[in-house]
């Protein structure tokens, strides 16, 4: 159920007695802003490791373990056109502990996001010092994950033109040097008044209970939210680029426009051809350029609904790199031209279902089909309405799903060779 507490901020409580445990979670979104990725990821190090009541880190963790032990943290992520800032609290169902965690959970969401530990006007000098420093060094030690970085490449080839797009939802390294104690400050301020803000609670609790403790929060009424939350790329020539570095294995990355509609039948076609094509082990790209032809060490494809956008990874030798992309070529066509049994068909539909059906044991798959609801009026967040929706889709929809996508962008990473 979602209730509105005030013009742009909204609770949403899923009452169920499955875990034993209450998560809490609290987005606040924003239409994406390259500029601001970095600086929003800084502050969820800042605030998530001082406040004014609990001004270190140890301090935060000793409230926690008196809490039954209870986790705690805050993270960035993007999903289509915006962007989300969320902290998460996990608590011992009340009705284990014995007392009121909820509340006192409540509480420390409160000291964590709207009392950080202050001088003056600003942060904390050591604490913005000490993050940016620790946020740096993680940053830089992401080119050392290849396949990481062959990812984010292709994303910035194909989202060319669009920063928000093309900048990973962390930032990046230069963005984050270039973030001052008053741009943070200014950030953190805009964040509070004017996000969208979505509080999702999951666990053995009630409305009624929990509203009164969501609107102890205190968060303002802000300007009625408007932003997009699908984004496509325009068509474009396919772009290409080719980079060398020392690495133990080439990776070939190829990008793809996805045309897809939000949680209708086109939607759900997309999820079955992108599984059939390389999503999972038993996928033509798994099957066909991993195992039969042994040119990948891996081979697999996402599909992003949000972005119109799907994307290959492959792990190849360099010298493979031509006949690999041709067998990517011609996977995919066998999808479109429905070179498929109605047995594999099945069995990729069977696969969905068991995993979905799993996920459901997940709070935190749970809460995001939540949240997912909350943005997307027509997402239907149970089981029975996915489980219908993946049985429903014909061969004909699967093979219009991949004659759709258009290539957009091939990304290669050579090996470089030894000096």
């Amino acid at each position: 159920m979602r209730i509105q507490l005030a013009t742009g901020v909204f609770l949403n409580v899923l009452s169920t007695n499955q875990f034993k445990t209450t998560r809490v979670a609290i987005h606040f979104i924003a239409p994406a802003k390259a500029q601001d990725f970095a600086a929003r990821t800084l502050l969820t190090s800042v605030l998530e490791t001082s406040s004014a009541k609990y001004p270190t880190q140890s301090d935060l963790s000793a409230a926690l373990e008196t809490m039954f032990g209870a986790s705690f943290g805050i993270g960035v992520a993007k999903t289509g056109a915006v962007h989300r800032v969320t902290a998460t609290l996990n608590l011992v169902a009340d009705k284990l502990a014995q007392v009121p965690l909820l509340a006192q959970g409540f509480d420390l969401l409160h000291e964590v996001l709207l009392k950080p530990k202050l001088v003056g006007n600003q942060f904390d000098p050591e604490v913005f010092d000490r993050e940016q420093k620790n946020l740096a060094a993680y940053l830089g030690s992401m080119d050392e994950d290849r396949q990481l970085q062959a990812s984010l490449a292709t994303q910035r080839l194909y989202f060319q033109g669009n920063d928000a797009q093309a900048t990973p939802s962390f930032g990046t390294l230069r963005q984050l040097t270039a973030v001052t104690q008053a741009r943070l400050m200014a950030v953190y301020q805009d964040m509070l008044s004017h996000d969208q803000i979505e509080i999702v609670v999951l666990g053995d609790v009630t409305e009624e209970q929990v509203v009164p403790l969501a609107k102890q929060l205190g968060f303002a009424a802000r300007p009625e939210p408007a932003f997009a939350l699908i984004y496509r790329q325009p068509d474009a020539p396919v772009r290409q680029e080719t980079v060398s570095a020392h690495v133990n294995q080439a990776k070939l990355n190829l990008a793809y426009t996805t045309p897809s509609d939000l949680y209708g039948r086109q939607f759900y076609a997309n999820v079955v051809a992108n599984e059939l094509f390389g999503g999972s082990p038993l996928s033509l790209l798994f099957t066909n350029v991993r195992e039969k032809a042994s040119l990948a060490y891996y081979a697999s494809s996402m599909f992003e609904p949000f972005r119109q956008f799907s994307m290959v990874q492959t792990g190849i030798d360099a010298v493979n790199r031509d006949q690999v992309q041709q067998l990517i070529a011609d996977q995919l066509a066998k999808v479109a031209d429905g070179a498929f049994s109605a047995e594999l068909l099945a069995h990729i539909k069977e696969g969905l279902l068991n995993a979905r059906q799993a996920a459901y044991d997940s709070p935190q798959f749970l809460a995001r089909q939540e949240l997912l609801h909350a943005l997307v009026p027509t997402h239907q967040p149970g089981y029975a309405a996915y489980a219908a929706a993946i049985t429903a889709v014909t061969k004909q929809e699967v093979m219009a799903a991949a004659a759709a996508m258009k290539l957009q962008a091939v990304y290669f990473l050579d090996e470089q060779e030894a000096n």
